[in-house]
């Protein structure tokens, strides 16, 4: 199924862009997560008080940790169960393939506890320790962290999706088709809440995530990164990244005087906004939305019992692709990609046209997508009846290599001739020229090459001034 966000569900325009809501998808999940130090210095007034209501629950429970005298008494047994996030599937957020929210489950949760008990008893009480468990303790993704904060956070989240559903009439009279639970929509796909956030308080990796590339994550942290070289010098690099975690709960943050120079030191962070279509699948799926609201795959008056061999369906899906990219702004959105993801970004948004252009037309078609490496770009079928697409843009080396031979091998996997070689300008004028008279030299020379289909995605200029 394709990618559904809150505005087309609602068939809204620019509203949630207007207001500054995060336009989620709801039929799976978007790949940002609620970064804390976005949420401490937000503008939006429904979460002006969260950063400090999540550290007066974390506060709370190192209040109890403190008071315990052992592991198994009562407050020790109070702060377990006050440490309980199952997860919030209303918000949309993850990377979850399933769709089910990671959450803490009992046995991590007990760890954390634990772990945190220890770095208590050590002299270390701050409640930011908490912000901060995916350095030392392992399995604490960024899945678990941002549902950790949502749990939390809640009451605000769902004061922040009544208003904006009151400024936008979202409601059961204005949407009879759809259920309501008071003034909040239920998401039809996970049978939950539909909740909103504002874009201002996402990023796509938040401060304390799990990182498994912790390496990075202190490289990018001044505070924890003057306490490793502080304490461990070049030995730190020899170390697996589970032996990591360990050192640093045990050196670090059972260490009252390291651990309260870094969390100084980390309350005077801050990080930049997010530019949200700096994430690449978030961007494919909002240029995919774009294309279909535009109508670009409406245009053919197509009969139900249309019947097109893959040659020809493939051909039109690409011209179509093609008028889009050219004609209609599409190579703004092709640009807009960061250079390493343009090619990866443009694949993925022909494999969804792909897969919309049959749903829409009445083609009955297998369309299979590049999932991972090896297989073709794209493959449009009926029966036997194959197509082969390879799509290269000027800017990779490769494309010599993929016009002669990947789409060769590819075709030859399937078990068809049929094949197109995809050819994307984006700047590179002398390999533009090159591609073109290879492709017409084996043409003279009575080959048999793949179709060469050229899509213009440099900067156009307009009609008055061409």
């Amino acid at each position: 199924m394709e990618d559904i966000f809150i505005t087309e569900f609602f068939e809204l325009d620019t509203e949630f862009e207007e207001l500054g809501v995060f336009d989620s998808i709801i039929n799976n999940d978007s790949p940002f997560f609620i970064n804390l130090l976005r949420l401490k210095v937000n503008n939006t007034s429904e979460f002006q008080g969260s950063y400090e209501r999540i550290n007066n629950f974390y506060r709370q429970i190192m209040i109890l940790l403190e008071s315990s005298k052992s592991k198994d008494d009562k407050l020790y047994r109070r702060a377990l169960q006050l440490f309980h996030f199952p997860g919030v599937s209303g918000i949309n957020l993850g990377v979850s393939e399933t769709g089910i929210d990671a959450g803490f489950g009992p046995v991590l949760s007990k760890q954390v506890i634990s772990d945190a008990y220890d770095i208590v008893k050590s002299g270390s009480k701050q409640p930011e320790i908490f912000q901060l468990v995916g350095l030392f303790e392992k399995n604490v993704s960024a899945d678990r962290l941002s549902d950790m904060i949502a749990t939390i956070i809640l009451p605000d989240i769902r004061r922040y999706t009544v208003e904006v559903n009151r400024k936008l009439g979202i409601n059961a009279e204005n949407y009879p088709d759809i259920e309501f639970d008071k003034d909040i929509a239920i998401n039809p796909y996970k049978q939950c809440e539909l909740l909103y956030l504002p874009e201002e308080i996402l990023h796509e990796i938040p401060i304390a995530e799990s990182w498994s590339d912790i390496d990075r994550v202190i490289q990018e942290n001044q505070a924890i990164r003057d306490e490793v070289n502080e304490a461990i010098g070049k030995e730190w690099r020899k170390m697996c990244s589970a032996d990591k975690k360990d050192y640093l709960k045990e050196h670090i943050f059972k260490n009252s005087e390291r651990c309260g120079r870094m969390i100084d030191n980390y309350r005077t962070q801050t990080i930049a906004p997010y530019q949200l279509d700096s994430n690449a699948d978030y961007l494919v799926a909002s240029t995919f939305k774009q294309i279909k609201k535009e109508g670009v795959f409406n245009i053919l008056a197509h009969s139900a019992n249309r019947e097109l061999s893959s040659w020809d369906a493939t051909l039109e899906l690409l011209w179509i692709f093609k008028g889009w990219i050219e004609n209609n702004r599409g190579w703004d959105e092709v640009l807009s990609a960061s250079t390493s993801k343009r090619e990866k970004s443009l694949q993925r948004l022909l494999h969804l046209s792909g897969k919309y252009y049959c749903s829409q037309n009445n083609i009955d078609m297998t369309f299979e997508a590049n999932e991972g490496p090896g297989p073709v770009d794209l493959k449009m079928s009926r029966g036997n009846d194959k197509t082969v697409v390879e799509i290269k843009l000027s800017s990779n080396a490769d494309y010599i290599h993929g016009y002669e031979e990947q789409i060769e091998q590819y075709a030859k996997a399937e078990g068809t001739t049929q094949r197109v070689f995809v050819y994307v300008k984006v700047g590179n004028p002398g390999r533009d020229k090159r591609i073109e008279e290879l492709h017409a030299s084996r043409l003279n020379n009575g080959e048999n090459p793949p179709e060469l289909f050229i899509i213009d995605s440099q900067e156009q200029t307009s009609a008055s001034k061409r």
